[in-house]
């Protein structure tokens, strides 16, 4: 009798074992859970996005009735922006971060990480620190504000890093169309030949706006060369009306590319550059095409 009341007491003893283990286990999992939880399933209510990097860059994109926009002015590239969003809607972890190497990886995302704060129409926000790509390029840290450990990120199916899409970098998101297709476009040639010399070079020309709504450049440039290009004779000036605002595009030829192949070119056959108020930018010849056949008394755009 006094063995089977033991027996009861000792089965008793590991059941309540059992049970406090599973209660703590399913305690852990929840607030592990919590910080686990990269990915934000309805990206439709996202209505901000800022993204800050270690060396001070930072952008901020906002969602409108009509578009995005970046840092309050500008207007943000769609395609980027529907990129990030498609990326916060299906990254996942692919693994842990191995203990063997945790440490270092939480010093290097100390030092080189993007920030990125995410914001709903609910007022939640999520905050992640996104860091370096993995050895084989096939997934990315990503740490959550307030867990204690990174995890490796990736998307299935996709087989590449993540950290490009999460760049602070203002250039990489502005949209790079030059006319908006409301816009009232004119041209005053500077220094090209024409056909008719009835035509005064002096003279803004209307252009049939279709045929240049479609034009975009190739990137933005930085403003060292800026000071040096403003200096050159445009070749040709743009300019746009919208709602009694006016933006001047100034074209400028391209230095050619310093190989043999093009050292007899003074200037760069594919490229050139507009300037747009304190902007730079790297446009191609091709992107105006619709325009030179058009305008069948300029008969040099391209040189």
């Amino acid at each position: 009798m006094k063995q089977l009341l033991y027996q009861i007491i000792i089965i008793t003893i590991l059941i309540t074992l059992i049970i406090i283990g599973v209660k703590q286990k399913n305690n852990n999992s929840t607030i592990r859970t919590d910080k686990r939880n990269f990915s934000i399933e309805d990206t439709l209510g996202i209505n901000k996005i800022e993204l800050t990097n270690r060396n001070l860059e930072s952008i901020v994109l906002q969602r409108t009735p009509q578009q995005w926009i970046l840092n309050d002015s500008l207007i943000a590239n769609q395609y980027s922006v529907n990129l990030l969003l498609k990326t916060i809607k299906e990254m996942r972890i692919k693994n842990p971060v191995a203990r063997s190497a945790l440490n270092n990886i939480i010093k290097r995302m100390a030092v080189q990480n993007t920030k990125v704060t995410i914001y709903s129409n609910k007022g939640d926000i999520k905050t992640l620190f996104v860091g370096g790509e993995t050895a084989d390029q096939l997934g990315t840290f990503m740490m959550i504000e307030g867990a204690k450990e990174p995890y490796v990120i990736h998307i299935p199916g996709f087989n590449g890093y993540l950290s490009s899409r999460f760049n602070s970098r203002e250039e990489l998101w502005r949209d790079k169309k030059l006319f908006k297709n409301n816009s009232k476009i004119y041209y005053n040639v500077q220094d090209l030949s024409f056909n008719n010399s009835d035509i005064n070079p002096n003279k803004w020309l209307e252009i049939d706006a279709s045929k240049v709504k479609n034009t975009y450049c190739e990137k933005f440039l930085t403003q060292i060369q800026l000071k040096e290009i403003k200096k050159r004779q445009p070749f040709i000036i743009f300019k746009s009306e919208e709602n009694e605002k006016l933006k001047y595009f100034y074209c400028y030829r391209k230095k050619p590319p310093n190989k043999d192949k093009y050292k007899m070119n003074m200037y760069d056959q594919e490229r050139f550059y507009i300037i747009q108020g304190s902007t730079l930018m790297l446009v191609q010849y091709n992107q105006f095409n619709h325009f030179i056949s058009s305008e069948k008394n300029i008969i040099n755009f391209k040189p």
